[in-house]
């Protein structure tokens, strides 16, 4: 009952995540600690250690070179793989169930958009984290506006875009497991229905993909890697001689790629802050077409935005030992895909959630074994149920 206590409350604040409070423009995340209210968590780590801490180690250490705050994210992030995969062994996961949660509310914020506008506003993540921590409230943005005709919402996520990768990972996830249920599939769909942004574009691509799974899982993943950040390259070259169309979404999320082939030798190999970014190229248009995030400290999305945070020999380490521990292909493809619109470092809890999914088919043959010999838990389902 305890296992189940503990998790129950690191579900709650991983899938809502206004209710994390922020100090000194630090979002303390509790899901980081709550795990080791659980001994048998600290057992399951100690008892896995040879597999998963020699690659950490190396990208924290690699990392820390150049940004300990990126550090300190790695390090985050791999706790809460851990736990992920701990509650999902022992079948005490509450990811859905919060999930649920989360889109039940949504349809209240959808609906109160309609009958009262004014009202849905104040059930928005800006007024709710606000409301909780006052001062200390985490950085949200209730963006509740409408696209193709309908209003989109965000539940207990910071914002709409993020509950909407929030989802689609979830729902991913969901897929992999051995008996998808049909009605919480239609859930998850109804949740990224008004939800809508750009991010949910990933279970299209998700779709589209799949008919070639076993293809992909046949190619490296490195080799996926290298062949997505080519391909979004070309599009983002080509996209910012046209200025991202003045499209300050598109220009986020791939600017950073073009970024790559104007920035100067030194800012790729040392990286380079928000701040000297707008200071020393602001004459690029795309770099003054997000200037409004950058001057939150935001950089670009995706693989480039963690070049430009680490510089070029940390960030190929980690993402050599990302590629290097992924499952296959495949998965390597919907990880690149998720992480999209933010850094492969960012704690928040779709990313997590991603590195789950690109670890998944491992994860479950290493599982099993354990199991069998443990005789304490019901197998994961296998990988080709997938």
């Amino acid at each position: 009952m305890y296992p189940r206590l503990v998790s129950l409350l690191f579900y709650m604040f991983f899938t809502c995540v206004i209710l994390n409070p922020q100090v000194n423009g630090i979002t303390l995340y509790f899901y980081l600690v709550i795990p080791f209210l659980d001994p048998d968590f600290s057992r399951f780590l100690a008892s896995t250690a040879r597999r998963w801490a020699g690659p950490l180690l190396i990208a924290v250490i690699a990392s820390a070179l150049t940004s300990p705050s990126s550090a300190v994210r790695i390090l985050s992030i791999g706790i809460c793989i851990g736990y992920l995969m701990y509650t999902t062994e022992r079948r005490i996961g509450y990811l859905h169930t919060w999930m649920v949660i989360n889109i039940l509310f949504a349809t209240v914020q959808f609906a109160m958009y309609y009958i009262n506008r004014d009202f849905s506003i104040q059930l928005g993540p800006t007024n709710l984290s606000t409301l909780i921590w006052g001062d200390y409230a985490t950085m949200t943005n209730t963006n509740f506006y409408e696209v193709f005709y309908f209003t989109r919402v965000s539940g207990f996520s910071r914002e709409a875009g993020f509950f909407s990768s929030l989802l689609v990972a979830s729902l991913i996830l969901h897929l992999f497991s051995d008996s998808p249920n049909k009605k919480l599939i239609a859930l998850y769909l109804f949740g990224l229905f008004i939800s809508f942004s750009k991010s949910s574009m990933v279970l299209f691509l998700f779709a589209a993909l799949y008919p070639f799974r076993d293809r992909l899982r046949q190619v490296h993943p490195l080799v996926v890697m290298i062949a997505y950040y080519v391909v979004v390259s070309a599009i983002s070259v080509y996209l910012a001689h046209n200025d991202f169309f003045g499209s300050d979404t598109f220009a986020h999320r791939l600017a950073g790629y073009a970024f790559m082939f104007d920035a100067r030798l030194e800012d790729i190999v040392k990286g380079i802050t928000a701040q000297d970014m707008m200071a020393h190229y602001k004459y690029l248009p795309y770099i003054r077409l997000i200037q409004d995030d950058m001057s939150l400290g935001a950089l670009f999305g995706g693989l480039p935005g963690t070049i430009a945070e680490l510089g070029i020999f940390s960030a190929l380490v980690v993402f050599a030992v990302i590629a290097f521990t992924a499952s296959d292909g495949f998965v390597m493809m919907i990880f690149l895909f998720i992480s999209a619109t933010v850094s492969v470092t960012t704690v928040t809890s779709f990313i997590p959630l991603a590195y789950l999914i690109c670890y998944w088919p491992r994860f479950v043959e290493y599982s099993a074994q354990r199991v069998k010999s443990a005789h304490h838990y019901q197998p994961l389902p296998g990988y080709c149920k997938t």
